[in-house]
């Protein structure tokens, strides 16, 4: 499968459109608007790729530019034989259990559906854990484009900002269930609303929990104000075929959680937990 580029919307005309989607379901948004900074999440990347490069360079001594379209999986996924030896054994169950049951069904999905589509098949389309068109306030996944399976966890608990201090743990069982994904060749990125210079202190947090022991995985920052996390789930799904996010919040999974007063509108999205999303505890304590 090869990512295509999306076809840039204009702010505005973005803007329009989920407001008035929004109002004909009766919902009310937020007395803010949608930000749509640098083009919104909408509009998608100017550059293919841009954003992942810069997550995959985000605390570390590599260049940005020097990850192309073809590197990306060089750089998020290494060969099983030179993983780090798996240092967790933890007991799988709940929400654990049921994230890493559906991602391993939805790899084999992967591999079903790209043979589908290289025999002709129009019916061959492989579906990511965000949603097709937000405001419509449905369940419905939109298409993968890249062949790169991945998937997003977020770092923050609700209503704050993962913690940054050196004895920082994380739960067990993610770390067996991140190493179990690694081995099948599934690429983990994570996303905070932490800034650039943070960054360094969130890998070494990340490489010493051994949720991350290679010091490879896209890290989504916040890189400037105002930049949403839709804005770098989308800029993921343009490299990446995300099969699932994890967060402790359903807001961790698209921000329409956000600007839509009264939750219950959003009701007709619940089958998409434990289908694409996975409510599991923070991260890290």
């Amino acid at each position: 499968m090869s990512a295509q580029p999306r076809k840039p919307v204009s702010p505005a005309r973005a803007l329009l459109l989920l407001v008035a989607a929004f109002s004909l379901q009766g919902c009310l948004l937020v007395a803010a608007a949608v930000p749509l900074a640098a083009g919104g999440a909408i509009a998608g990347n100017a550059v293919f790729g841009e954003r992942t490069a810069q997550a995959i360079a985000e605390g570390t001594e590599i260049d940005p530019d020097t990850i192309g379209e073809r590197s990306f999986g060089e750089y998020a996924l290494l060969p099983t034989g030179v993983l780090p030896a798996p240092v967790s054994s933890a007991p799988i169950s709940g929400s654990y259990a049921a994230l890493r049951s559906f991602v391993s069904s939805g790899l084999i999905g992967m591999t079903v559906d790209e043979a589908a589509g290289e025999a002709g098949s129009a019916d061959a389309v492989t579906r990511s854990a965000l949603l097709d068109d937000p405001a419509a306030l449905e369940p419905v996944r939109a298409p993968c484009d890249a062949d790169i399976p991945v998937v997003l966890i977020d770092l923050d608990p609700a209503d704050g900002l993962m913690p940054l201090q050196n004895a920082a743990i994380a739960n067990s069982s993610l770390v067996t269930v991140v190493e179990g994904f690694r081995l099948q060749g599934i690429a983990i990125a994570w996303i905070t609303d932490r800034e650039p210079t943070d960054a360094a202190a969130i890998r070494r947090i990340l490489l010493e929990s051994y949720l991350d022991p290679t010091g490879r995985d896209p890290l989504f920052v916040q890189r400037y104000p105002g930049e949403t996390k839709q804005e770098r789930r989308q800029a993921l799904l343009e490299t990446h075929c995300v099969l699932a996010i994890a967060g402790d919040e359903r807001a961790d999974f698209d921000d329409l959680y956000t600007y839509i007063r009264d939750q219950s509108f959003a009701t007709g999205l619940e089958p998409m937990i434990g289908e694409g999303w996975f409510l599991i505890p923070t991260p890290l304590n």
